[in-house]
């Protein structure tokens, strides 16, 4: 089944955002692009997950048997969990361009994670019965692979702009993903609004 990334709602909010007019840095999503004038917080909570996100392994080295899925499933719970500590100190900026930027790694995590229990519930068998944590058969490996390539994509692309909200050098990545601030838009549904809107 094919997964594309649904952010809707969010990439909405981005467009709202585009409308005003604010002398500072302009950030760049999927099919939207907008300025925000970063406060203090705001740079000091990026610089925060500039240190603790790119070194995750699952977002840095290419997995390769089931016990790796389990163990960067595990790790994608831990991004979750930096994510909600950085929301939780930008309370006061909610409305910002770091919070959206976080909004947008931990709803593309969520959708990664609901694909993956989707692929391990085995169609042939009744009950949903779902496949052991210790067997996944080899194109249920694949297709996990295929797609957490895709989330590796995204979650960098949001780094690079959470470097620029941070006045960091983008991080460094692994040489497979790209390397600038491009979006891969084939990766994300386009919202119906924003057609011809792309940033």
């Amino acid at each position: 089944m094919e997964f594309k990334f649904n952010f809707d709602k969010l990439l909405s909010k981005a467009a709202e955002n585009a409308k005003k007019h604010i002398d500072g840095v302009t950030i760049n999503l999927p099919f939207v692009s907008f300025s925000v004038k970063p406060t203090d917080v705001e740079k000091k909570v990026a610089r925060e997950l500039l240190v603790r996100l790119p070194d995750k392994r699952v977002l840095s080295s290419k997995e390769c048997c089931d016990n790796c899925i389990d163990n960067s499933l595990a790790s994608l719970q831990d991004i979750r969990s930096i994510l909600v500590e950085a929301q939780v100190k930008l309370t006061d900026f909610h409305d910002g361009g770091l919070y959206l930027l976080t909004e947008l790694m931990a709803e593309g995590v969520r959708q990664f994670i609901t694909y993956e229990e989707r692929l391990r519930v085995d169609p042939s068998l009744k009950d949903e019965a779902q496949f052991s944590d210790f067997y996944r058969p080899r194109d249920i490996q694949y297709e996990y692979f295929e797609v957490l390539e895709q989330l590796r994509f995204h979650m960098h692309s949001c780094l690079t702009q959470v470097a620029t909200i941070a006045d960091m050098k983008t991080p460094k990545i692994d040489s497979y993903l790209k390397a600038d601030d491009e979006w891969l838009l084939s990766l994300y549904h386009q919202p119906r609004q924003l057609i011809g809107n792309q940033g």
